[in-house]
C-alpha cells in the first residue's frame, strides 16, 4: 500500500515544484509567455482560449510588448468588437512603429475596420431615414383624411365651431345606437344605457352615462367621467363582442370600458373616429 503511494505522492510533489516555477517568474517575463502562449492559440484560430491568455497579462500590471496590442485588436475584431479593435490595433503601430513585424497588417486590418464600421453607420441612417419617411408619410396621409372626416361633419352639422359639429354628431350616433338587454329589444321594457358628450371648459370631455331600468318603475341611476384633452393619446378604440350583443368604446386614457353601445361594427367604427376627431380638436 505504501509503495504504491510514493510514486502517487512523488508525482504530486513535481507537479507542485512545476507551478510554483512559473508562477515564480518575473511578472514582466511572465506577460511575455502568456502574449506567446495567446499567439499560438490564435494561429489555431482558439480565440477564446487566446484571449484568456491576453486577459491574464492585464492582471499582472506591467507594460506588456506591442504584439499584446495586436494579438488584442485581432480577437476583438474576430468577435465584432470594432471600436476596440481599431483602438488596439492603432496602440500597436503606435508602439512598434515602421519595425514592427505586423506593422502593414495592422494598418490594413484598421482600414478594413474603418470601411466596415462607415457602412454600418450608413445602413443605420438609411434605415432611420426611410422609418420617418414612412412616419412622415402616414401622418400626413392620416392628417389629410382627418381633415376631409371634419369637413364632412362641418357641412352635416352646422354649427359655430368644428367642436361643437363634433358633438352632435356623437350624441346622434349615441342615440341611434343605445345598447338595450336581452333578446327582444324595446324601449319600454328592456334595460338600456344611454350616453351623451358635452365640452367643460376649453379642453375637457364629459360623458354622462345614465343606466334605465323600466321594471323598476323607470328608476335609473347617472354617472358622469371627464377627460381633459391635453396629453391624452386621441386615437380612441373600440370592440364589438357578439356574446355580450353589444359594442365598447375604450377610455383613451385606461382602455377600459367608456361607451357602451348596441352590437354594430360600423356605428363603432364611426363613433370611434368621430370621438379622436373631437379629442384632437380639443388638442388644438
Amino acid at each position: 500500500m505504501i509503495k504504491r503511494f510514493v510514486p502517487h505522492m512523488l508525482a504530486a510533489c513535481l507537479t507542485l515544484v512545476a507551478a510554483s516555477s512559473v508562477s515564480a517568474l518575473p511578472a514582466d517575463i511572465e506577460a511575455d509567455r502568456l502574449v506567446l502562449a495567446a499567439e499560438e492559440k490564435l494561429g489555431a484560430q482558439d480565440y477564446e482560449a487566446a484571449r484568456g491568455y491576453l486577459d491574464r497579462v492585464d492582471g499582472l500590471k506591467v507594460t506588456p510588448v506591442p504584439k499584446f496590442y495586436y494579438l488584442s485588436g485581432q480577437i476583438a475584431f474576430h468577435y465584432g468588437e470594432l471600436s476596440k479593435a481599431s483602438e488596439l490595433l492603432s496602440q500597436y503601430v503606435e508602439e512598434a512603429g515602421r519595425e514592427g513585424d505586423a506593422y502593414e497588417d495592422a494598418l490594413r486590418k484598421i482600414t478594413q475596420i474603418e470601411e466596415q464600421m462607415q457602412s454600418q453607420e450608413a445602413v443605420s441612417q438609411s434605415r432611420d431615414q426611410l422609418r420617418d419617411i414612412k412616419a412622415a408619410s402616414g401622418i400626413e396621409r392620416e392628417d389629410t383624411a382627418g381633415q376631409a372626416y371634419d369637413e364632412k361633419i362641418r357641412k352635416l352639422y352646422i354649427a359655430p365651431s368644428l367642436k361643437d359639429s363634433l358633438v352632435l354628431h356623437i350624441n346622434s350616433l349615441l342615440s341611434s345606437y343605445e345598447y338595450m338587454e336581452g333578446r327582444i329589444k324595446n324601449r319600454k321594457t328592456s334595460e338600456r344605457l344611454e350616453f351623451q358628450v358635452s365640452l367643460q371648459g376649453t379642453s375637457q370631455l364629459s360623458v354622462a352615462r345614465k343606466q334605465v331600468k323600466p321594471a323598476n318603475s323607470g328608476q335609473s341611476s347617472i354617472s358622469t367621467s371627464t377627460i381633459d384633452a391635453f396629453g391624452v393619446n386621441p386615437f380612441v378604440s373600440y370592440r364589438c363582442s357578439s356574446a355580450a350583443d353589444q359594442c365598447q368604446i375604450k377610455h383613451p386614457v385606461t382602455g377600459a370600458e367608456w361607451i357602451v353601445i348596441a352590437a354594430d361594427e360600423s356605428a363603432a367604427k364611426e363613433l370611434s373616429t368621430a370621438l379622436t376627431r373631437l379629442i384632437k380638436a380639443l388638442q388644438r
